[in-house]
Parts: structure tokens; C-alpha cells; sequence
């Protein structure tokens, strides 16, 4: 499914007053309201068959952008367009198409088995029985839960509720799929298989997916794309690669020597590179072409023990971002 996303605000108002029995009163004889702008303006297209991760800090706008697109809400101003569905309609060939996981939400019913939930989903999507029969063998088998089918959903761990979770949004089999944290509060061999899973999932498919966390191994797995929300504004749309270089372009050397080199010829390249000598190692965090250049002199003084160059951790990397987005764009 394609979408196009144009000129989207969302405002609410709310009214404001003081605590206690005082700021009731006041309240009540003239109340105050303010308006808050959760989106501004916010423009977006994308591609049948695309994986793309939304960014943007805790209050953002992620999650109602997300809420638009599904038609839970409606805009202040500007339209959606999902393969040429207007979401708040609600009309049901868009509703059958579409499919949404919220990590910190959810849909099964708690002291049932989820197999009971899934068969409810089968009704409520019309979803003929040898059709179900087979899609649900399918996401079974691939996210390893034969077992748990007939287990309470309270009983569940995390992640193989979250994997339920899943397979309930994917019964349907929907052309659009948007997930919302889907591997929040998760240890980290069911994020991997959850992040697998999407991957195979959108290759065998061509589902279009929209993705927002704030686990940035999530992005740099699934998304090639990204679309930067900060404060209610589109900060960025494209390669996600290309904007964690452009914040922090600099890889990690670890170069460990056999013996203490000579301290005149380490004082003689602390004046052209930047780095640190502790004991026999040196570190440093340079650009590509000035740290390829710092190795080729490491390497004349002697050969290392032992070195390696390292990506920056992009958790690290997105930090410094959203501390002050506006620098890096």
C-alpha cells in the first residue's frame, strides 16, 4: 500500500488550572485553555512494499501520526491518502487492509488462550476457514509458538505475548502494517527474532510497514529509511545510514602494541591526530580518512598485538541527535 501524507496538523486543547479548592473555583467562574500542537505540517510518501522507521523522542508526535493513519483520529488540517483511502472514513475494505502493534497496548484478551483471540480476529476479518487454517500454521511455525497457542495470555512471557500479538495483527494478512515499539521490554534474542521475522515477512509479502522505537538496532535492522519527528515538526526524511554519519561521523581504533612505543614519536603524532595512550593501547575516534592515516603510522612504529576498528554504537550516536536536532540538519 502506498501513502501520502500532506500538510498533516493535529492540535488539542485542554483547559489548565491551578491545584486545590482555589484553582477549582477560578477554574469553574473562568476557565483557562491552551492549545498543544502534537503535529505541524508533517508531509510523507510512501512506497508499496517499504520498511520505514519513524524517529523522534518521547512526545514527539509518533504515536499520533500513527493514530491518523489508522483513522482513530482526525486531522486539524491536510490529508492522508492510503492507496486511496481516506483512514477516518472507516470504511471496511481500508480497515480489512491495515494492521496495527502497539508494544505498550494490548489486543488479546488476557485470560484466554490467545488461540481464542484468534479466533474471534477470523470472524471479526471474514477470513474463510482454510485461509486461517493456513496463515496461522504458517506464523506459528515461523515465530516458534506451537506450544503456547492454548496458554492463558497472562501466563505468556513478554516476548511470546508480543509474538502473539503479531500473529493476531497478521491473520488478515494486511497490505499495511504499523508497528509501535513492537520490541519494547524485550531481551535481546527476541528482539532478533521479532526484527527476522518483519524482514522475512515483508520480502514475502511486499507488506508496507511503518516502524517507530526507540531501540535504534530496530532501525538499522529493518530500515533503510527514516522520517525524524521533533516536536510536532518533519526534522528529516532519508537513508538512516547517511544521517548517523552526518551526526557523528567518526569510527572507534583500538591498537594495542607489544612494548611502550617511544614517547617523542607518540607526542610527534598527538600534534596531527587525536587520541589516547593508556599502558600499550591506544584509542581513537576519528573520521574514515584520518583514522586510516593514523593506523598507517601506528603500524611503522610496530606491529600491534592486536586491533580493531569499531562503528560507534548508533544508540550513542542518535542521543547526541535529539539532545540538539537542529545542529546536524
Amino acid at each position: 500500500m502506498s501513502i501520502h501524507i500532506q500538510n498533516i496538523s493535529k492540535s488539542f486543547t485542554s483547559f489548565k488550572r491551578e491545584a486545590g479548592l482555589k484553582g477549582a473555583f477560578q477554574s469553574f467562574i473562568n476557565r483557562k485553555y491552551e492549545t498543544f500542537h502534537a503535529l505541524q505540517n508533517i508531509n510523507l510518501d510512501v512506497d508499496s512494499g517499504e520498511i520505514v522507521g519513524i524517529l523522534g523522542e518521547n512526545g514527539a508526535g509518533k504515536t499520533t501520526l500513527i493514530k491518523l493513519m489508522v483513522g482513530l483520529l482526525y486531522p486539524t488540517d491536510g490529508s492522508i491518502h492510503i492507496d486511496g483511502y481516506t483512514p477516518w472514513k472507516r470504511k471496511n475494505e481500508f480497515l480489512k487492509q491495515i494492521s496495527v502493534v502497539m508494544g505498550q497496548k494490548n489486543q488479546l484478551w488476557w485470560d484466554i488462550p490467545a488461540s481464542e483471540s484468534f479466533l474471534l480476529n477470523q470472524k471479526i476479518y471474514e477470513i474463510p476457514q482454510a485461509e486461517y487454517k493456513k496463515t496461522l500454521e504458517e506464523l506459528v511455525q515461523l515465530l516458534n509458538v506451537e506450544d503456547k497457542l492454548n496458554v492463558q495470555v497472562r501466563r505468556l512471557s513478554l516476548g511470546e505475548r508480543m509474538k502473539m500479538e503479531i500473529i493476531a495483527a497478521l491473520l488478515h494478512k494486511p497490505k499495511f502494517i504499523l508497528l509501535d515499539e513492537p520490541t519494547i521490554g524485550l531481551d535481546v534474542i527476541s528482539q532478533s527474532k521479532i526484527r527476522e521475522f518483519i524482514k522475512f515477512y515483508n520480502e514475502e509479502h511486499n507488506s508496507t510497514f511503518l516502524l517507530t522505537s526507540h531501540y535504534m538496532n530496530d532501525i538499522q535492522a529493518l530500515c533503510d529509511r527514516v522520517f525524524v519527528i521533533h516536536k510536532g515538526h518533519g526534522l528529516y526524511d532519508g537513508n538512516f545510514n547517511a544521517l548517523v554519519n552526518k551526526i557523528k561521523p567518526q569510527k572507534k581504533l583500538i591498537f594495542e602494541f607489544p612494548h611502550a612505543p617511544a614517547e617523542d614519536m607518540i607526542v610527534s603524532l598527538q600534534q596531527e591526530f587525536e587520541f589516547n595512550l593508556i599502558r600499550n593501547v591506544v584509542t581513537a575516534e576519528l573520521p574514515d580518512k584520518q583514522l586510516t592515516k593514523l593506523l598507517g603510522s601506528l603500524f611503522k612504529l610496530d606491529d600491534p598485538v592486536t586491533f580493531s576498528v569499531e562503528e560507534l554504537p548508533v544508540e550513542d550516536t542518535m542521543r547526541t541527535f535529539f539532545s540538539n536536532p537542529e545542529k546536524f540538519l
